[in-house]
């Protein structure tokens, strides 16, 4: 266990009045165990050692390798529960008033574990884990850009089988499959979120996927990819043509391009995230594009494919400044124009104290397919 993690975890908790994290979901897991299980399930007091909750199965590796003086084990759901419950009371005995728990309130945490949880303890306080979590977190260690820049090299390998894979004929979800491959063969354990080959008209999706639209020539295609290796993942978009790109299919791609390195170079420490999409907006406003402008030029990544700052999900968050250590995706929206198709160019890099630092160096031209 990562016992310097925890143990500045708890000093967050104490400033922060949380008497314990609740940890239901991988990223907050690896952070603390770095290792991962299909259903992570731990609580971190204020003092003292974690408690980790594990199938009985699970107890001898979980307390060899991670030196876990603490382990609950499991038979049944019920079970489960049961042993929280006998947790919590201790808590609350020690404390001598009901306990405030800190969850991560993300797309990730299980709304049934956590209702669940909150039926089965209905004295407790639950409260946004943020505090503790997004201040640890939100500056990555030498060792976390290690492994980003190896789902970079990851990354790269899936995107140039995707590109090989365009030709007219050839579904989304062939080209799909084919960077899947190449990441899972190059090491990656899967993808944060689904891969993007977005084609055609489904170009101008917001958020995209893979389907079994056959891909036509004269289409614009969106490659998204974000795989996760040892629970880190990076952002690297790329668009590819089927045959000779139009006049306006190639404009559209210049506004992009140039948009995503006027955000770039608006990157460094102490630039309130909304900077970068200034700077995005008036090169595509001054293209002519303005009307079509989709906010949200930059966001935190890590062991989320989106994290603190994401003002595209938390607008507050549009007021964070960069620091130094940080890593962003930037490039997130897609600039969609109806007649034309969408266009999109995302990289991850490094807040560093002389500005944007990539970790994803994938070529950014208009790959054309034939």
């Amino acid at each position: 266990m990562q016992q310097k993690r925890i143990a500045a975890a708890q000093e967050l908790m104490q400033a922060n009045g949380i008497d314990a994290l609740l940890i239901l979901t991988h990223d907050d897991y690896i952070y603390f165990f770095d290792e991962d299980r299909f259903q992570p399930r731990a609580i971190i007091p204020q003092k003292g050692q974690p408690v980790i909750i594990c199938s009985r199965g699970e107890e001898k590796e979980i307390r060899d390798g991670l030196g876990a003086q603490e382990v609950r084990v499991f038979a049944t759901v019920g079970q489960q529960m049961h042993e929280v419950v006998g947790i919590m009371q201790g808590l609350q005995s020690g404390l001598g008033r009901p306990p405030t728990i800190g969850v991560q309130f993300w797309f990730e945490t299980p709304a049934v574990l956590l209702q669940l949880f909150q039926q089965a303890n209905p004295q407790v306080k639950v409260v946004d884990s943020a505090p503790v979590m997004d201040t640890l977190r939100i500056v990555k260690s030498p060792q976390e850009l290690a492994l980003m820049q190896e789902a970079a090299r990851i990354a790269e390998r899936g995107m140039q089988a995707a590109v090989q894979a365009i030709r007219p004929g050839v579904t989304e979800n062939e080209v799909a499959a084919e960077a899947i491959y190449a990441m899972r063969k190059a090491g990656a354990s899967g993808t944060a979120v689904p891969v993007f080959v977005n084609s055609g008209v489904r170009s101008l999706w917001i958020h995209g996927t893979a389907t079994a639209k056959a891909i036509e020539r004269g289409d614009l295609v969106v490659i998204g990819l974000v795989p996760v290796f040892r629970g880190y993942c990076v952002d690297l978009t790329r668009v590819a043509v089927v045959g000779e790109p139009t006049d306006a299919q190639r404009r559209l791609f210049d506004t992009y391009l140039a948009a995503q390195q006027a955000a770039i170079e608006a990157v460094r420490p102490g630039v309130p995230v909304s900077e970068l999409d200034k700077a995005a907006e008036a090169v595509v406003k001054d293209a002519g594009f303005g009307e079509h402008y989709v906010k949200g030029m930059g966001h935190g990544i890590g062991l989320r494919f989106e994290e603190t700052p994401a003002p595209t999900i938390q607008p507050k968050h549009a007021s964070v400044e960069l620091q130094e250590g940080m890593t962003i995706a930037v490039g997130h929206p897609i600039l969609a124009v109806p007649g034309i198709g969408g266009v999109r160019l995302e990289d991850t890099g490094l807040v560093a104290a002389a500005g944007w630092q990539g970790i994803t160096a994938y070529p950014k031209e208009l790959f054309i397919r034939t």
